[in-house]
């Protein structure tokens, strides 16, 4: 009969990845946000490499009791669970809206980016790609399927040991990506896997009469695992013992009889080794598969993607946007020239997130950060049927905040890199000067231009996203 080893660990059912609140409230969150980065970094790493401490891990026995593991102070994925996570990744009601918008716009999107918005149209298509080959939806394919794991020696109840050999876990093949977060200016990369089951079976032998020999089966369920390191290196490796529900023990001794003697041994130390077992695996998958490809995908500088081949590199978009009876048109908002248009976008897209949604369906977010665009062009407006035109006017902003966000379902993934995109633009420090502009125009600019350049440039990135992706999708 099996017993069961019942842990005293924090399981965090659906917790949510915490930084994804970055972007709310993005004064008091992003303090917060970089406050737990620092703690992690000044508490739970060191300036060893990763693989150091992996060796450390496998080469010493003497394991804390694993009780220790789940007292420490949590990363910053493993606290409440965020109540900012649609915000973040989107809730269905506000991404409905920009559907909504969108209808009410008479007005044709180009049917063909240029420029800027191209490429991240083009950026967007080729992570998409990576997470469909990858099949990050389904498994942890970067992890090991029979893990061989190192003897070990527990001590326990006075003078009493048992050595743990020839020991396999599997299993961890089966595991799911939950939630992802890739920053590269925050130099952060944080992922978390849940294993329904990690089996590790292997033999034993001991000092204690009527069991000195046997092997053993140790069943650890509902298992969270998470990653957190650097984006550009592994200094700052967190490497934490993996969380779960409870164990289910079963050891058969030499003789074929079941025993329950060496339970102590196994609650006190040798999950301690199962666990960071796991949670270095993880680690190691930080290396592997579909993170390290979409990590290169956004090391691509754009620079290098701004050849003379493209048409109009430095546009963005062309504002064509209609509500009730007034309609905005500019041509050619972007930057003045290619040497502003690569500073700008340094960081263009400045992180990718994964959230797991259902067994079979998850939704990926895209953070672009388009800084200090400055264009000049006329504009023409519409309201009640008169048209007017202005003068060239200089326009500048600050930042163009730009989130993509993309719901995929897993099924049928040779068929389309997507199920349905969504987009949401904020514009911050419009600037322009009216001062040659007529009166009875200024209202227009002053109540409807950042909107409009909002919806508009939304609308056309979803556009041509979906576009570049049905394209994608029939080359299968």
């Amino acid at each position: 009969m099996k017993s069961a080893l019942i842990i005293a660990s924090v399981l965090l059912v659906g917790v949510a990845l915490e930084v994804a609140a970055r972007n709310v409230n993005d004064n008091q969150n992003e303090r917060e946000n970089n406050n737990q980065w620092t703690r992690l970094q000044q508490g739970d790493s060191s300036d060893e490499s990763v693989e150091s401490n992996f060796n450390e891990y496998q080469n010493n026995n003497k394991f804390n009791n694993v009780r220790s593991n789940y007292d420490s102070e949590s990363t910053f994925a493993d606290r409440q669970i965020n109540q900012n996570e649609d915000a973040y990744f989107g809730s269905s009601q506000e991404l409905g809206l920009q559907q909504q918008r969108k209808s009410q716009n008479q007005l044709n999107a180009a049917s063909h980016p240029e420029g800027l918005a191209k490429i991240m149209v083009e950026k967007i298509a080729a992570i998409q790609k990576i997470a469909v080959d990858y099949n990050i939806a389904e498994s942890a394919d970067s992890l090991n399927a029979a893990l061989p794991i190192s003897s070990h020696s527990v001590k326990f109840a006075k003078h009493n040991f048992v050595s743990f050999m020839n020991s396999t876990m599997k299993n961890l093949k089966d595991g799911d990506l939950e939630y992802m977060y890739l920053n590269p200016s925050r130099d952060t990369v944080f992922a978390q896997y849940q294993f329904n089951q990690v089996k590790t079976v292997g033999s034993f032998k001991s000092n204690i009469p009527h069991a000195h020999s046997g092997h053993y089966t140790v069943i650890m369920n509902n298992v969270l695992s998470n990653l957190s390191t650097g984006f550009n290196d592994n200094k700052h490796a967190v490497i934490k013992a993996a969380k779960f529900q409870n164990a289910d023990v079963n050891i058969i001794t030499h003789d074929g009889s079941e025993t329950q003697v060496l339970n102590p041994a196994i609650e006190d130390k040798y999950l301690g080794v199962l666990a960071n077992t796991v949670s270095n695996e993880v680690m190691k998958s930080a290396n592997k598969g579909a993170l390290v490809h979409i990590k290169n995908e956004i090391r691509k500088p754009i620079v290098s993607q701004m050849n003379t081949a493209r048409k109009n590199t430095n546009k963005l978009f062309d504002l064509r946007w209609q509500e009730d009876q007034v309609t905005m048109e500019m041509a050619n908002i972007g930057f003045t020239n290619s040497e502003v248009l690569v500073h700008s976008t340094e960081h263009l897209l400045n992180s990718v997130s994964f959230q797991r949604k259902s067994q079979d369906s998850y939704r990926l977010r895209y953070d672009f950060s388009i800084r200090n665009m400055g264009w000049t062009s006329p504009m023409n407006i519409v309201s009640a049927n008169v048209r007017t035109s202005t003068g060239p006017i200089k326009f500048t902003t600050d930042e163009i905040i730009v989130k993509v966000f993309i719901d995929k379902s897993g099924r049928d993934q040779q068929q389309q890199l997507y199920g349905k995109a969504y987009t949401n633009v904020e514009v911050r420090g419009l600037h322009y000067d009216l001062k040659n502009v007529k009166s009875d125009l200024v209202s227009y600019f002053e109540n409807d231009l950042q909107r409009f350049m909002e919806h508009s440039l939304g609308s056309y990135l979803q556009d041509s996203l979906v576009q570049e992706l049905s394209n994608s999708s029939r080359q299968y």
